[in-house]
């Protein structure tokens, strides 16, 4: 999403970036995106509805004009069509900003479930990691988990011999491999810099786009969620916790996974192009809904991990002490 990245608090020491996250803060943070994760849903909803009214006056006015027949650019049509684009460009940013939003707090969500069961700590930098609309020091993304050192290796000798060198021709300089090496730099978060010495380097980009690839991989790329916990995982972190959480874990990611998977199917139907019958309308129509619906499942998910934590701790606590 494009806009004005802000810069995150520089007034943090590079130790307090670097320390873990009590308890009490972390719920406390969990709750604050919470609320602003809903109260931003509640915007997008009011957009969206204002967008669809829009739509039903243009509409209205395009079935009116067989009887009034004028000029196609009356000042109140063109303003009803500048209204409508608005409304609707509006409704799309709204949607992004959503969705980069409630993803952020489902990674965090995920993240201090995993801190509460391992007994890791959640560093301050981690926090900020997917967080919209900020950049980070090079301190802090020096604290976030590290791009796989085979991919950083690849961009850097795919850099390095795609590169023009001073006894190459113009004719010599491979494009297709710069794009390539270019376009995994940027699936990865890297970008290339040359240091003085002619050698290319892969580096953490700061950008958030590039953090969310760095940090979740092709999970966001081509799926536009948070990286998710694989069914070992996934087991592993329900058996810490009271059974009805876990439960409602369980459904709260199925639902996200049934949503992503309408996805795949979505683009199956789409490449058909063969007529479609009025079962395949049917279908095609569900599982747009099912689609449209991934932010606010992202948002239940993130809500039933964020209300059960304290349960998870005091579970793990407790099964931690009977078998100690």
């Amino acid at each position: 999403m494009s806009g004005h990245p802000m810069w995150s608090d520089t007034e943090f020491a590079a130790s307090e970036t670097a320390a873990g996250m009590t308890a009490e803060e972390i719920d406390a943070t969990l709750s604050a995106m919470a609320l602003a994760a809903t109260a931003l849903l509640q915007e997008c909803k009011a957009v969206q509805q204002r967008r669809e009214e829009w739509d039903t006056l243009s509409e209205g006015e395009i079935r009116d004009r067989s009887g009034h027949p004028g000029l196609p650019y009356r000042p109140e049509r063109v303003l009803l069509s500048v209204r409508l684009q608005l409304a609707t460009d509006s409704a799309r940013a709204y949607e992004s900003a959503a969705h980069e939003f409630v993803s952020w707090w489902t990674d965090i969500a995920m993240a201090a479930w995993r801190s509460a069961v391992h007994g890791t700590p959640l560093l301050r930098a981690r926090m900020g990691g997917a967080a919209p609309n900020t950049l980070m020091t090079k301190e802090e993304l020096a604290l976030l988990p590290r791009v796989d050192e085979h991919t950083r290796q690849l961009v850097e000798l795919g850099a390095f011999l795609s590169a023009p060198m001073a006894y190459e021709s113009a004719h010599d300089h491979d494009q297709d491999l710069e794009a390539l090496t270019t376009d995994l730099g940027a699936r990865s978060g890297l970008r290339v810099q040359w240091d003085e010495t002619g050698k290319a380097r892969a580096l953490p980009e700061d950008e958030p786009e590039a953090r969310r690839r760095r940090l979740w991989g092709d999970f966001w790329i081509e799926h536009r969620i948070p990286r998710l916990p694989d069914p070992h995982e996934l087991n592993l972190l329900a058996a810490h916790a009271p059974s009805q959480t876990a439960e409602s874990i369980r459904t709260a990611a199925k639902a996200v996974i049934e949503s992503v998977s309408a996805r795949q199917r979505l683009s199956e139907m789409e490449n058909n192009e063969a007529p479609w019958t009025p079962v395949e309308a049917t279908e095609y129509d569900c599982l747009s809904a099912l689609w449209n619906d991934l932010t606010t499942r992202l948002a239940d998910f993130a809500q039933v991990i964020t209300a059960g934590l304290p349960e998870i701790r005091a579970a793990h606590s407790d099964q931690d002490g009977n078998g100690s």
